[in-house]
């Protein structure tokens, strides 16, 4: 990409990587570590045309999202495909800001 001089890196992150969840240790670790990693990067390609983005997508009816809150109503999450739109339009902006974070939430930089 940075030899091309230009490409997209995007990275799928979750609130568990910012707020703590008892046992899920783990998964928010490494979602934490995926947002530095994705930072640091940032810095690195700086200029080079190659863009970082990081997409917290927030609460999906997902098979994931079922079975870590089976008392969730469904009818309150987002669907995935609608999320997948919205992640397609940051991707087709090209305006964002070097490693910026997105909440679904609120579809904006975090």
């Amino acid at each position: 990409m940075v030899v091309r001089g230009r490409g997209l890196i995007l990275n799928i992150t979750s609130d568990a990587a910012v707020s703590a969840y008892p046992r899920w240790g783990a998964y928010s670790v490494s979602k934490a570590a995926l947002e530095h990693l994705t930072r640091i990067w940032a810095s690195e390609f700086e200029g080079s045309g190659v863009r970082l983005l990081t997409v917290d997508p927030g609460d999906m009816d997902t098979r994931m999202h079922r079975d870590a809150l089976p008392d969730a109503d469904p009818a309150t999450l987002a669907k995935p495909e609608d999320v997948a739109a919205r992640i397609l339009a940051l991707v087709e902006a090209r305006d964002t800001a070097p490693g910026q974070r997105f909440e679904a939430a609120r579809w904006e930089a975090a």
